[in-house]
């Protein structure tokens, strides 16, 4: 990490408003970027704007030479981008772990040397991996080298409490697909994982290569030796250092920690093979005399560490694929040798070696909230920030900051998360607080662009707010395609995550310039400016907001009333107009005032406008809520809560979802006649939102009066189950004392009901 002061120093240009003529339009072109690039996958990181898809950004806003900001740096991404286009960069963010990757993708290593470095380990392990990876070939009988095991979760059985081996049982040796039903070997009860009691993991299968046979590559079913091989490695200490510290309880920790897999420590993510054959490699890297060297062969060791866990679960295809953006450790995982996955990877780490250019990257670990830059020094910010509650970076980055020894401050996670507490208004209040810094560090004039993906409309309102709190004007937002679904999206198999991420685009504006004469300049300027803006008012066309047009339009009204001002030129009027208005694709408004994209030809301005826009975009086929989501985003930018109802609501209540596909489109005739008959919308709004609540997905917690009320709703609505479960929430002390018995009455008779079927 290099030292900021020395750095901006360096490569910062101080802001003089007096010779500033800095002036940029908003970018307004949608991006499609893909993700898979060498350069792009070095290094797994839980979500990474593609850095080709950035560059057109700092192309636009920037000139090669100037600044650029990204508070929420995390793998560094924005940093490779400014490399790719010759821009300096400082890059910052909470996590260590993330300061890592950002900073190794983001120095110059030498190649050569980090290649001899390389092959000295491998040469010091080699007699210790063979013992721990070594098997004897099927074919020719002689020595072979393991290079990856399956692993297999064993079930007690659910009826006989005999031993259930998944693998054996449930897996399809055809297309490797897992079954969800199962029959016991022993009583032949047919029965599924959940609620089994998890034994232990064994291996099964053993993939292995041979140097003497062709292919040299085969597998069998585990063989006794094998095994007692794994045991005798699980009864020897290893002679390395590794961590073994506990994960803090969370959101996505307490899933390992209390789910089947029953991990409460960093080194049980690992078989103990692999913790040896990771430790002795760690060690290794520790003995490398080159600092930049020894960093960039952590860098390649944290690379391959998932892959290397348990995390790494088995595909049906037979790869290892760890999920990104949480904490899964399946029933069937690939254990793969860390020594070959770490000869693959040190080519990637050569290749992002030799794609740096002659810019500069400084990296901080710290809060966006209390940034160390300092005042107006930043020619432009990109930022991918957390959004709400997508992701829990903390958690997630816990294993390699264990390896590391430093740890996030959890404290300091801008996230929501109801384990710690974190409701909206928390992260409402810090993302108000980062921009602001963002505001501070910023020049007068320029521009800050921010990636938003999330499905909440509370998050997208905090965001919006938080950032016209600090001064920004919200100017438009545009579409980014990372050419790949979101982990939601692909993963989860959620229609209603995003499809696409929003870009907002962001102007800090120039101050206004202060004169205590009554000057004729100064009355030349409010003179201008009243023109226009009484101009403006009503309403004109896109092709008289132009700068030209405006411009003939002042000259020709002063032409009118007997004013000559040579002076006013188009560079002049420009200069003015950026002080008191925002100019949107080369057209001028009010500052905060609605511009949208009129390709459909309607504007949403209430939730009539809303029906008619929805109708248009359905017109061109059915969608998924998720790709209706960024569509909706933008075209509702800056609404606040002008529009009362959310984009589910309106959908729900004017339009017709295909129970087979999840996607929307506009109803038949019969359709909606069936739904006029539905229950109103409102009561089953609300029914949802007792339910997120009670499955701990609601960031604010009712009062006791609300959750009076909610109990008396859901007995209205037969929602027994809910009700019953409310009553048990509620504290009698805050509850008139009549009421709560007519309430405890309430909840008998739900729990009779329920009992009665």
């Amino acid at each position: 990490m290099t030292d900021l002061a020395d750095f901006i120093a360096r490569y910062a240009k101080p802001y003089d408003p007096a010779t500033d003529i800095y002036r940029r339009p908003p970018f307004a072109t949608p991006i499609k970027a893909g993700k898979n690039t060498p350069i792009y996958n070095a290094h797994s990181y839980h979500t990474k704007v593609p850095p080709l898809g950035i560059v057109p950004y700092l192309e636009h806003y920037t000139d090669p030479g100037d600044l650029v900001l990204d508070p929420f740096c995390g793998s560094g991404m924005t940093g490779v981008a400014c490399l790719m286009t010759g821009r300096h960069a400082i890059l910052n963010d909470l996590s260590p772990a993330a300061v890592h990757i950002a900073t190794n993708y983001c120095t110059p290593v030498d190649v050569a040397a980090l290649k001899r470095e390389f092959e000295r380990i491998k040469a010091a392990v080699q007699e210790e991996f063979a013992w721990l990876y070594g098997t004897t070939c099927d074919r020719c009988g002689g020595p072979a080298t393991i290079q990856y095991t399956i692993w297999s979760d064993v079930f007690a059985c659910g009826r006989c409490g005999g031993e259930i081996v998944l693998w054996d049982v449930a897996v399809d040796q055809g297309t490797g697909k897992v079954n969800e039903k199962f029959a016991c070997p022993a009583c032949g009860k047919e029965q599924v994982k959940k609620g089994l009691k998890r034994l232990a993991s064994i291996p099964v299968i053993t993939n292995y290569e041979c140097m003497h046979c062709r292919p040299g590559r085969a597998e069998h079913p585990t063989t006794h030796a094998e095994k007692k091989l794994v045991e005798q490695i699980g009864q020897s200490p290893i002679p390395y250092w590794y961590p073994t510290d506990e994960f803090p309880l969370g959101r996505q920790t307490r899933k390992i920690r209390h789910g089947t897999a029953g991990i409460s420590h960093v080194d049980q993510m690992f078989t103990t093979r692999n913790l040896w054959a990771f430790g002795r490699l760690w060690h290794e890297v520790d003995q490398t005399p080159d600092s930049r060297i020894q960093e960039a062969l952590r860098f390649a060791l944290t690379a391959i560490m998932q892959r290397c866990s348990r995390l790494n679960r088995l595909r049906p295809s037979g790869a290892g694929d760890p999920l990104s953006g949480t904490l899964y450790v399946g029933s069937l995982i690939r254990e793969e040798s860390p020594l070959n996955n770490l000869t693959r990877k040190i080519t990637d780490v050569g290749s992002i070696a030799r794609a740096n250019g002659s810019s500069c990257v400084c990296t901080l670990v710290g809060s966006a909230v209390s940034l160390e830059v300092p005042d107006a020094i930043v020619d432009y910010v990109f930022t991918d920030p957390p959004f709400g509650e997508n992701l829990q970076y903390a958690e997630l980055n816990f294993l390699w900051e264990a390896w590391l020894r430093q740890f996030t401050d959890w404290s300091q996670d801008c996230v929501m998360n109801y384990v710690h507490g974190k409701d909206l208004p928390f992260y409402s209040e810090m993302m108000s607080r980062a921009f602001a810094e963002m505001y501070r560090v910023l020049k007068p004039g320029r521009w800050a662009s921010v990636v938003f993906h999330n499905t909440d409309d509370a998050v997208w309102r905090a965001i919006q707010q938080g950032a016209q709190s600090a001064g920004f004007d919200v100017v438009n937002a545009m579409a980014f395609d990372k050419s790949q679904g979101t982990f939601n999206q692909v993963n989860m198999g959620k229609d209603n995550a995003a499809g696409f991420d929003v870009v907002l685009n962001l102007l800090k504006p120039k101050a206004e310039q202060q004169n205590g004469t009554a000057s004729h300049a100064v009355e030349l300027d409010v003179l201008l400016v009243k023109m226009i803006s009484d101009h403006l008012l009503e309403d004109p066309e896109p092709a008289h907001r132009t700068t030209q047009f405006l411009h003939s339009y002042v000259i020709r009204q002063l032409l009118e009333r007997n004013i000559i001002i040579e002076q006013v030129t188009i560079p002049y009027l420009e200069e003015l107009l950026f002080h008191h208005l925002k100019l949107v694709d080369g057209r001028w408004y009010f500052r905060g005032e609605q511009v949208l994209d009129d390709k459909l030809g309607i504007t949403i301005e209430n939730e009539t406008t809303a029906i008619a826009w929805l109708t248009r975009v359905l017109a061109n086929g059915p969608q998924t809520l998720g790709g209706l989501i960024p569509q909706w985003q933008i075209a509702t930018l800056n609404m606040g809560e002008s529009l009362t109802k959310s984009l589910e609501q309106i959908l729900a209540e004017n339009f017709w979802q295909d129970p087979r596909t999840g996607r929307w489109r506009a109803p038949t005739a019969a359709e909606r006649e069936a739904m006029s008959a539905q229950a109103d919308i409102s009561a089953q709004a609300h029914l949802r939102v007792v339910r997120r609540f009670l499955a701990g997905e609601l960031p604010q917690k009712p009062t006791a009066r609300e959750l009076a009320a909610w109990v008396q709703f859901c007995y209205s609505r037969e929602a027994y189950r809910e009700a019953v479960a409310l009553f048990a929430l509620l504290d009698a002390s805050q509850i008139e004392e009549e009421y709560y018995r007519q309430l405890r009455r309430i909840a008998a008779v739900c729990r009779s009901k329920l009992r009665a079927g």
